[in-house]
């Protein structure tokens, strides 16, 4: 027997049946802190926190309220985040031309009032 047989292995990392790492889905979302508000697309979803691609970046170290909207006026959830990252996307199109995409990196926290979960649309 090789001493290979003998090593133990790392447990593998639990996590809940049905629920992915990550939630790779591109949705509208509405983004509302200090500044005011923004709309935005929410990216990449895990249970610690999302990618969101807005034309107006909160400052970093921000709180920000989510709210995702559905089709149809249905339901809506809102979660609080803070901002970790800032970036700047640089790419060129099909057709050669230079283009651009501002986002960023929210944290989910514990909402720091009930204020923060009022009832209602934030738009």
């Amino acid at each position: 027997m090789s001493s290979r047989e003998h090593q133990s292995r790392p447990a593998a990392a639990r996590r809940e049946p049905g629920f992915p790492t990550r939630f790779d889905k591109a949705f509208p979302v509405y983004l509302e802190g200090e500044r005011g508000v923004a709309a935005g697309i929410g990216r990449n979803i895990t249970q610690s926190g999302m990618f969101v691609e807005t034309r107006e970046p909160f400052p970093l170290g921000s709180r920000v309220r989510v709210t995702f909207t559905s089709p149809g006026r249905g339901p809506e959830m809102v979660l609080e985040g803070e901002v970790r990252y800032q970036c700047f996307i640089n790419y060129a199109r099909a057709d050669l031309a230079r283009a651009g995409m501002r986002a960023i990196g929210l944290r989910f926290v514990t909402p720091r009032s009930s204020e923060s979960t009022r009832n209602g649309p934030v738009h």
